[in-house]
């Protein structure tokens, strides 16, 4: 028994699966009674952990085989127990926190298609695999952590500390720059505002730390008004003088000047064939270009960005008011006359005498309440109208079927009051017509405002799906530029591998809208 443990040990250094299924065969229980253990150290954590630390160049190809073998070998016992690489070890790590401690990006990897909810696993101090990452992981990576499963950005530790908070306490500067543009990819800058145990936001930690760079761009999204439990802003702490020399004046500038308005300086965009997923998140926004996000989504917002339940509210009742105005048309208030004066007896022929010219099908209310009834009702009408049009989806197929038949409606609406009309009622009609035209108009331009902001937000959402000429080049996994980015996140003896594939998630639809959590 002792020596098959001895052997899985060996076969789980060596990422040896032969001699995994060699011991297995021996003693086909021996993995049921690890998993028994609450915490434990499995065979995933110990291939996790069996980096080695004296790489050199000279055994460079070996130790990368050697990656390779492990991470297949992890994949291998995830697949025979799951519950492996949930596990916490007696230090309190999944295999995924291990792997990412000991700079195994491929184990990482490997383990994060096999199951993205593995991400947002708890360790010790509540800290997910996303945190380490934020702390020590090159951007590729983390970029990469975020596309798989976008909702571990809104894990907290039990100092509730979001990734952000992580990033900047390390100093990583790369790492801040990726969590950054996610947030604001996802529209998540709130988040930004989240507070640790001590009531300190993003933006009092970068103070603390005088980081000058991150904190000029923080003050894009936020501004220096909140408190920690100290009663402190970020500019209290900037100015505390127990801090000594050491702090930065360009610091307390910056968030001083944070609220006069800065001239709007667009970025130039340089072409580039393929962008790499951790450099599109990197790459900074111009004010121009964030306050275009903001118009945009507020526009979205009232033209039918509300919640799902409000908007079927909202039609319901522009349904119900367009039905009872469009019958008010049909059925109005005194009924239509039923035959023209010639036929009528000549009693009625000198009652009618000094009355307006009728004909048959025609109102037979008249006069200044005729002008106000049809009036109010058309209006009622044509508001009900452009509510179905802006509550409805935004889709770019459906959209525009709706407007279609919406506006077939307005203009059945319009030939019905024509005929129903007496002919001495032409400013009404002329009235009538004015409002369809100019709502045909706007609801044309509202449907196209927001099919337009619906694609861009989701263009916005995946910043892996940036236009470069062909859809299946559009983030192209470079292996030697991901190793030199991986070298210099880890030890100067200790050479970082990568897998040196492409990003399956843009040629896999499932990978692609797997977004576990």
């Amino acid at each position: 028994m002792g020596d098959n443990k001895d052997q899985l040990t060996i076969a789980a250094e060596e990422g040896d699966i032969e001699k995994l299924y060699e011991v297995i065969g021996n003693d086909p229980r021996i993995l049921g009674p690890i998993d028994e253990i609450p915490f434990v150290d499995t065979p995933l954590h110990i291939a996790a952990s069996s980096s080695d630390h004296e790489r050199t160049k000279s055994s460079h190809e070996k130790s990368d085989d050697s990656s390779r073998g492990r991470a297949e070998f992890a994949v291998e016992v995830a697949i025979l127990m799951p519950s492996f690489a949930r596990k916490l070890n007696p230090k309190g790590l999944t295999p995924m926190h291990l792997a990412l401690s000991h700079r195994e990006w491929k184990i990482v990897r490997a383990l994060m298609r096999f199951d993205p909810e593995l991400i947002r696993v708890k360790g010790k101090g509540g800290r997910t695999p996303l945190h380490v990452a934020a702390e020590i992981a090159p951007p590729q990576l983390l970029a990469e952590l975020l596309y798989v499963c976008p909702s571990s950005i809104e894990d907290v530790t039990t100092k509730w500390q979001t990734a952000v908070h992580i990033a900047l306490e390390a100093k990583n500067s790369e790492s801040f720059a990726v969590l950054i543009a996610w947030l604001v990819r996802v529209e998540r800058e709130n988040m930004l505002h989240w507070k640790d145990l001590d009531g300190n936001t993003v933006l009092h930690v970068a103070t603390r730390t005088n980081q000058i760079q991150e904190v000029k761009k923080l003050l894009k999204f936020m501004t220096d008004d909140a408190k920690n439990l100290k009663g402190e802003t970020a500019l209290a702490i900037h100015d505390n003088k127990d801090r000594g020399p050491h702090r930065s004046e360009e610091i307390g500038r910056a968030i001083r000047a944070a609220a006069v308005p800065l001239s709007w300086l667009p970025r130039i965009v340089t072409p580039r064939h393929h962008i790499r997923l951790g450099k599109s998140l990197s790459s900074d926004f111009s004010r121009l270009r964030l306050a275009t996000r903001r118009i945009s989504r507020n526009l979205q917002v009232l033209l039918g960005g509300t919640s799902e339940k409000s908007r079927e509210l909202f039609i319901v009742i522009a349904v119900l008011v367009a039905t009872t105005t469009y019958q008010g048309i049909l059925s109005p208030p005194g009924g239509f006359w039923q035959n023209h004066p010639s036929s009528s007896n000549t009693t009625m022929s000198d009652i009618t005498s000094n009355s307006t010219a009728h004909s048959a099908g025609q109102m037979v209310m008249n006069g200044a309440s005729l002008s106000d009834y049809i009036r109010k009702n058309s209006t009622a009408f044509v508001v009900s109208v452009f509510l179905i049009i802006a509550c409805m989806p935004a889709d770019i197929m459906i959209g525009p079927y709706i407007v279609i038949s919406m506006i077939a409606l307005l203009d059945t609406y319009e030939y019905a009051l024509d005929s129903v009309l007496p002919p001495d009622h032409s400013s009404v009609r002329a009235s009538v017509s004015a409002q369809i035209v100019t709502l045909s108009v706007v609801a044309c331009l509202v449907i196209l405002f927001r099919v337009f902001v619906g694609l861009s937000s989701a263009a916005l959402a995946k910043p892996d799906m940036t236009e470069t000429g062909f859809p299946w080049e559009l983030v192209r996994f470079d292996e030697h530029v991901d190793r030199q980015s991986n070298v210099q996140h880890a030890d100067q003896q200790h050479t970082a591998n990568t897998e040196g594939r492409p990003l399956q998630a843009l040629e896999d639809p499932q990978l692609r809208t797997a977004h576990c959590c």
